[in-house]
């Protein structure tokens, strides 16, 4: 018995990416790629302060590069994970047409652009832990 001709499946790679991002694993890694990196520049912010009382009381100063290291291969990470969504879905900037590629792909650039930014963010304040030591306070 040979199934007809309608019912043959056709694997196209763009299709195939595109749905992905019409339910929760697509959009959850487009969630991801978009809010990871800013607030990966607040935890680092935040546990700049932590640390840096910490690595005063116990005199070790380099401990306070730990935390900024970290949260810049998060923010990385999560601006790789935006550019592969938005590798998935083609590429381009092209937005003639409301439709989930043209969404996801606007959503994985603007993820891209702030894991980018807060990438610049987490090394603007790394770079103060070289300036100043962990226990110079005003």
């Amino acid at each position: 018995m040979s199934v007809p001709e309608s019912f043959d499946v056709v694997h196209d790679n763009a299709a195939e990416g595109v749905s992905g991002f019409t339910r929760w694993p697509g959009l959850l890694s487009l969630t991801v790629g978009l809010l990871l990196g800013p607030v990966a520049a607040l935890i680092n912010q935040e546990l700049m302060y932590a640390v840096n009382t910490w690595a005063c009381g116990h005199q070790m100063p380099t401990v306070v590069h730990i935390v900024p290291a970290l949260c810049l291969i998060v923010a990385g990470g999560a601006g790789l994970m935006a550019w592969r969504d938005w590798r998935a879905v083609g590429g381009g900037v092209e937005d003639e047409q409301a439709t989930v590629d043209t969404r996801s792909r606007f959503v994985a650039l603007l993820g891209m652009s702030t894991s980018a930014f807060s990438s610049v963010v987490i090394l603007a304040m790394w770079a103060a832990a070289f300036v100043f030591g962990p226990c110079m306070r005003a």
